[in-house]
């Protein structure tokens, strides 16, 4: 662990900030950082960008840790241990599915498929538009379509709703996904009868961040999401019994 003062912050709307800090370890798309506020608590987060001597870790404000974070200022300090996990691996003519939050990780995977000069095209989704962040930045690097709950950003509606047309009309060979779980089972549903490959990049609670403890692992394949996860491949994702349950506690309960 070792400690960073905040160099940026930039709010996108109500409780979704993006911080940025000093990068003097590497980091590829996929991977994550346990972040901790000393006094509060620490959690992994995936790191959203590398932008030239800085990486952008990108949050929204769900419980007490997280909160916290929606109140620190520029120059406040927080810890940065990691990188950490298995990342996404790179190919062309992908399309980029992301919902909410999720949304994060993606940032990073474009950068780095532009970078290799791959093609590829976003389908982004949120509940309002202020949630889906980087919006412009998606649209720069490739074609975007947009999805709101409320209409207010794109068509109305999820991402899944016309899925099966964009990857027909778009030639699309791979998916990614990252998002909350309940739309990696429609995105699955939908996409395995079409026999195209993919990676979900998925969450549960995490203790250790090195594989130690086993609170992370996934019932039906005991993989531990933050060793061999948290991207997973379809291969990988066929074996999980859970996908879509209620994650468990920090007591290992499923609540």
């Amino acid at each position: 662990m070792k400690t960073y003062p905040i160099r940026k912050i930039h709010e996108h709307g109500p409780g979704v900030k993006s911080f940025y800090f000093d990068k003097d370890f590497e980091i590829r798309a996929g991977e994550f950082v346990n972040v901790w506020s000393p006094g509060v608590d620490e959690k992994p987060y995936s790191v959203s960008a590398v932008i030239d001597d800085m990486i952008e870790v990108s949050v929204k404000a769900y419980g007490p840790f997280s909160k916290d974070l929606m109140i620190k200022k520029i120059g406040d300090r927080l810890g940065l241990r990691g990188s950490f996990g298995h990342g996404f691996t790179l190919h062309d003519n992908a399309l980029l599915i992301g919902g909410g939050i999720g949304i994060a990780p993606l940032r990073i995977l474009a950068q780095e498929l532009t970078a290799k000069g791959y093609r590829f095209v976003n389908l982004l989704g949120a509940a309002v538009a202020y949630e889906i962040i980087f919006a412009s930045d998606f649209e720069k690097a490739g074609k975007t379509y947009f999805t709101t709950d409320d209409g207010s950003k794109g068509k109305k509606g999820l991402v899944t709703d016309d899925l099966t047309e964009i990857i027909e009309n778009e030639k699309i060979e791979y998916i990614y996904a990252a998002g909350p779980e309940i739309m990696f089972v429609k995105v699955k549903e939908i996409i395995d009868p079409l026999n195209i490959p993919y990676e979900f990049c998925m969450e549960r609670y995490m203790k250790c961040g090195i594989g130690i403890c086993g609170q992370c692992c996934l019932d039906g394949s005991g993989i531990r999401l933050c060793v061999e996860g948290p991207v997973l491949k379809k291969e990988d994702i066929a074996q999980i019994t859970e996908l879509g349950m209620k994650h468990r506690d920090a007591s290992g309960r499923r609540v």
